[in-house]
C-alpha cells in the first residue's frame, strides 16, 4: 500500500543524501506539461523571453510616432494614467509616444479632409465629419493603454478563484506562503500567472524581505480591482501565523470569501443589466426599424439626399460600430467569474478554422472556408445571373418590382448569412463537443473524488478503494478514468501516480482537463504522507469544487432573465420585424412610383408647371427612378440583420460564458441560420400578402 502511493523503497532510503540539511517543508509537485513555463530561479529568464516578443501593432505605431514627433502629456493626471497602463501591460513605449500618435492621427485626418474637399470628392461639411472621425480614432489611441490594462485585469481576474483554490490547498499541505504562490503561479494561466511570477521575481531579487511583506503590496494592488481576491489573499497570508486547526478554518474562509463575493458582484451586475439590454433593444432594433419605415419615403421624396450609399453607411457601418462600442462598455463592468475550459491538449482537437474527418485509422483536418464558400455560392449564383441581366431593377426605383425580384435580393442576403454560418459551425462544432465533454467530466469529478476519499478514509487499501469507487460512479463518464488507473496498477504494477500520469498509459491522457490534472497532482503529492492525508485531501478538494460549482449555477440563474430576452430578440423579434419592413418598403416605393407617374401625366394635361408636379416626388432630379430600389433596400437591411445577430451572439456569450470564443462563434452560426431563415420566410410571406394591396392601389390610382 505504501509503495502504491509512490513512497520510497527501503533500498532507496539508504542512499546518501546530496544535501547536508533537509528543507523545513516539502514541495508540491508542479504540472509537467509541454507548454508549461518553469517557475523558481528562472523567473528572470521568463521575463527576458517575454521581452523578446515582436512589438504589437499599437507599440509599433506609437514608437514610429514618437520618432517623428515629441509631445508631452497635457497634464499630470494624463501622464500618470498612461504610465500606469503601460507599466501594467508591460508595453515597450512611453507616454510621449502615445501622445505623438494621438496628435499625428488628428493631423492626418484633418489634412485628408481638406484635400478631399479641395478635389471635390466631399462637400465642405465633409471636413467636420472626417475631422470628427480622426478625433475619435485619436482618442481611442490615447485611451488604449488604459483600456488594455482593464482587459488584462479582466483576463487575470477570470483565474482568481482557481488561484485562491490552489493557494489554499497548497497551504493545507505545506504552510509556506512563497511555496503557495509558486504552486498557484504554475497552475493558473494568462496575465495572472505573469503577475504572480512578477511578485516571485521581486521576492527572489530581494525587493521584499519575505513573501508576507510582498503579499502586502500585492493585496494593495488588487484591492481596487477585486476586493474579494485581496481579502482572500490577506486571509491566506494570515493563516500561517495561527495554529494548525485555526489555520484550516481561515483557509476555508478565504475560499468562501471569494465565492460569496463573486455571487454578490454578479447579482448586482445582473440587476443593472436591465437598462443596457433595453438600450440595446431600442438603439439597435426599435429605432433603426422605425427609421427604416421612413427610409423608403425619404428615398423617393429626397432621392438626391437619401442615397443608397448613405443608408449603407448609416445602417451597416455607423450603427453596428455604435452597438459594439456600447456593448463593450457594458461588458467592461462585468464582474469576473471563472476561468474557461482549457482544451488545448485534447488529442482530437482540430486545427483552427478546420474540422476533423476519419479516413480509415487516420484523422484528416478539412478547412471550413472552401465549404462555406460553396454554400454561399449555391444561393448567390441565381441572383447574380438575374441581376446581371436586369441591373436596373437593383439600382433604380423604377421598373418592375415584384415578389420574384425581392426573392432574388433575399437570396443574396441568405448567401452571405449561410456562408458565414457554415464557417462558424464547421470550425467550432467539434470544439464545442470537446469542450462540453470536458465540462461534463469536470462536473462529475467532484462526486468521484468525494467517493474515492470516503473509501480511502474507511480504511480500504487504495486498489480496493478504486475498485469500489468505480461501482459507485459507474454511470458517470469519469468512471473510465478510474478504470484505466486501476488496470495500470493491477496489470502493469504502477504506483498511484504513474497510473494517472504515465506518459504513455496514464489515465489523465484521456481526460485533458487542466483542472482535473492539477487537482490529481495535488492529491498524489498529499498521498505521499499516507492514506489518512490522501483521504483528507480528497474530501477537502471535493468540498471546494462543490462550492465552486454551486456558485457557477447561481450565476447562471441570475443571468437567465437577461440572456432570455436577448435570445428572443435574436431568434424571433428582429428577423420578423425586419422581414415585414422589407415588404412594406416594396409597397411604399411601388405606390409612390405609380403616384409619381400619374402626377407626371396629369401635369402634362394641366396648366400646372411640369417642374412643380415633378418636384412633388423625387426632388425634381430623377424622381422615383433615382430613388433606392426595394431590392437594394432589402440588401442594406439584410446585412444589418446579419451584423446585429453576430453582435447579439457576442453579447450573450460574454455575459453568460465570458471570453469563450468557441461558444460565441458556434452560437452566432446557429443564430444566423435560424434568424435569416425566419427573415426570408416573413419577408416573402409579407410580400405576397401585400401584393394584393399593390394591385388594388394601382387600380385605384389608374381609375
Amino acid at each position: 500500500m505504501v509503495s502504491l502511493f509512490g513512497k520510497k523503497k527501503k533500498e532507496e532510503e539508504k542512499k546518501p543524501e546530496k544535501t547536508t540539511r533537509q528543507r523545513p517543508y516539502r514541495e508540491l509537485s508542479y504540472p509537467t506539461m509541454s507548454k508549461k513555463v518553469p517557475i523558481g530561479s528562472r523567473e528572470f529568464k521568463l521575463f527576458k523571453e517575454r521581452d523578446k516578443k515582436r512589438l504589437t501593432w499599437f507599440e509599433f505605431l506609437a514608437k514610429m510616432s514618437g520618432k517623428v514627433l515629441s509631445v508631452n502629456p497635457p497634464d499630470e493626471a494624463t501622464k500618470k494614467e498612461l504610465e500606469s497602463g503601460i507599466a501594467f501591460t508591460s508595453m515597450r513605449i512611453t507616454p510621449k509616444d502615445v501622445m505623438a500618435l494621438f496628435v499625428l492621427t488628428l493631423m492626418a485626418f484633418i489634412i485628408a479632409s481638406v484635400i478631399t474637399v479641395a478635389l471635390g470628392i466631399l462637400p465642405l461639411i465633409g471636413i467636420v465629419f472626417v475631422s470628427a472621425g480622426g478625433l475619435g480614432l485619436g482618442y481611442y489611441f490615447l485611451k488604449y493603454p488604459k483600456n488594455l490594462m482593464k482587459a488584462y485585469r479582466m483576463q487575470a481576474s477570470s483565474q482568481v478563484v482557481l488561484a485562491i483554490l490552489y493557494m489554499v490547498v497548497s497551504m493545507r499541505v505545506t504552510p509556506n506562503l512563497e511555496q503557495a504562490l509558486k504552486f498557484s503561479a504554475a497552475n493558473v494561466t494568462g496575465p495572472l500567472a505573469w503577475d504572480m511570477r512578477r511578485i516571485l521575481w521581486d521576492i527572489q531579487m530581494g525587493k521584499y524581505y519575505s513573501a508576507s511583506h510582498a503579499m502586502g503590496d500585492y493585496i494593495a494592488k488588487w484591492k481596487p480591482e477585486n476586493e474579494e481576491f485581496a481579502e482572500s489573499l490577506r486571509l491566506i497570508r494570515d493563516s500561517q501565523t495561527h495554529s494548525s486547526s485555526k489555520s484550516e478554518i481561515i483557509l476555508d474562509e478565504a475560499l468562501d470569501v471569494i465565492l460569496d463575493g463573486t455571487k454578490t458582484r454578479m447579482k448586482h451586475y445582473a440587476q443593472e443589466l436591465a437598462l443596457p439590454v433595453s438600450v440595446i433593444h431600442m438603439m439597435g432594433i426599435v429605432l433603426p426599424i422605425l427609421g427604416s419605415v421612413m427610409a423608403p419615403m425619404a428615398a423617393v421624396f429626397l432621392s438626391d439626399m437619401a442615397r443608397p450609399e448613405y443608408f449603407f453607411l448609416g445602417y451597416d457601418v455607423i450603427l453596428p460600430v455604435f452597438l459594439i462600442w456600447f456593448i463593450n462598455n457594458v461588458l467592461n463592468k462585468r464582474p469576473t467569474t471563472f476561468s474557461q475550459v482549457d482544451t488545448s491538449n485534447h488529442p482530437d482537437l482540430p486545427p483552427s478554422g478546420s474540422f476533423m474527418i476519419k479516413r480509415g485509422d487516420k484523422k484528416i483536418a478539412v478547412p471550413a472556408i472552401p465549404i462555406a464558400l460553396m454554400v454561399g455560392l449555391i444561393f448567390l449564383i441565381p441572383p447574380l445571373l438575374f441581376f446581371s441581366e436586369n441591373p436596373e431593377i437593383l439600382f433604380s426605383g423604377a421598373g418592375q418590382h415584384d415578389w420574384y425580384t425581392i426573392m432574388m435580393s433575399l437570396l443574396i442576403t441568405m448567401s452571405i448569412a449561410y456562408g458565414i454560418a457554415t464557417y462558424f459551425f464547421l470550425s467550432n462544432f467539434q470544439r464545442i463537443k470537446i469542450q462540453g465533454d470536458v465540462l461534463a467530466t469536470e462536473s462529475e469529478f467532484e462526486l468521484a473524488l468525494f467517493q474515492l476519499g470516503n473509501r480511502v478514509s474507511g480504511g480500504s487499501p487504495p486498489e480496493i478503494a478504486l475498485e469500489k469507487t468505480i461501482d459507485d460512479v459507474k454511470d458517470l463518464s469519469i468512471a473510465n478514468m478510474f478504470i484505466i488507473a486501476l488496470k495500470n496498477i493491477q496489470n502493469l504494477g504502477m504506483t498511484f501516480k504513474d497510473s494517472l500520469f504515465h506518459e504513455k498509459y496514464g489515465a489523465i491522457r484521456y481526460y485533458p482537463s487542466k483542472l482535473i490534472r492539477n487537482i490529481m497532482l495535488m492529491i498524489v503529492d498529499i498521498s505521499r504522507k499516507g492514506v489518512k492525508y490522501a483521504a483528507e485531501g480528497m474530501l477537502t478538494v471535493s468540498k471546494y469544487l462543490r462550492n465552486i460549482r454551486e456558485t457557477q449555477e447561481y450565476i447562471r440563474e441570475l443571468l437567465q432573465e437577461s440572456t432570455s430576452s436577448m435570445t428572443f430578440q435574436a431568434y424571433l423579434l428582429t428577423p420578423m420585424v425586419t422581414g415585414i419592413i422589407v415588404a412594406m418598403a416594396q409597397v411604399i416605393i411601388k405606390v409612390l412610383s405609380i403616384l409619381g407617374e400619374r402626377l407626371q401625366e396629369l401635369s402634362e394635361g394641366s396648366s400646372l408647371p411640369v417642374n412643380m408636379t415633378s418636384g412633388l416626388i423625387g426632388g425634381g432630379s430623377g424622381g422615383v427612378a433615382s430613388s433606392i430600389s426595394p431590392e437594394m433596400f432589402q440588401l442594406i437591411i439584410g446585412i444589418y440583420l446579419i451584423e446585429v445577430i453576430i453582435i447579439l451572439a457576442m453579447f450573450l456569450t460574454k455575459i453568460s460564458q465570458g471570453e469563450n470564443k468557441v461558444y460565441q462563434w458556434n452560437m452566432a452560426g446557429k443564430m444566423l441560420i435560424i434568424a435569416v431563415s425566419m427573415y426570408f420566410l416573413v419577408a416573402m410571406a409579407s410580400t405576397l400578402m401585400f401584393g394584393e394591396m399593390i394591385a388594388s392601389a394601382v387600380e385605384s390610382i389608374a381609375s
